[in-house]
């Protein structure tokens, strides 16, 4: 089943409150619904058609690649604390944002990650 371009599940994956919940602010604000692990450790994972992560944090890459391989071809956006060191790896984020970012620059990457969400032929290679 193909997402819907105007509403879309986010996983996000990040350890630290605070900015989850201006992550999931973000995310409502775009007219998506923030969907979260069940636990840090990434077991009960919700459906998302995209993940938002903070790649640093071990228990976040643990869900982003679980549901990673059980559901194929899912966009990522990372957010870190650190720039990209190659710590994404087998992730291939969509966009790879280094704290602290512009809210228009967040906005800019999960419209992409919506959009080729959307177009299933044009995700990401498969690992």
């Amino acid at each position: 089943m193909e997402p819907d371009v105007e509403f879309v599940r986010i996983l996000i994956c990040e350890p630290q409150s605070e900015v989850r919940a201006l992550l999931a602010y973000v995310v409502e604000r775009l007219g998506h619904e923030p969907v979260f692990p069940a636990d840090p450790k990434g077991n009960d994972l919700p459906s998302a058609d995209i993940v938002l992560l903070e790649p640093a944090d071990p228990d976040a890459r643990a869900a982003a690649e679980a549901l990673l391989r059980g559901s194929g071809n899912i966009p990522v956006v990372c957010t870190s604390i650190y720039p990209d060191f190659g710590q994404a790896g087998s992730l291939h984020p969509l966009a790879y944002l280094v704290k602290p970012f512009g809210l228009a620059e967040l906005e800019r990457a999960l419209t992409a990650a919506v959009e080729r969400a959307a177009a299933p032929d044009q995700r990401r290679p498969a690992a």
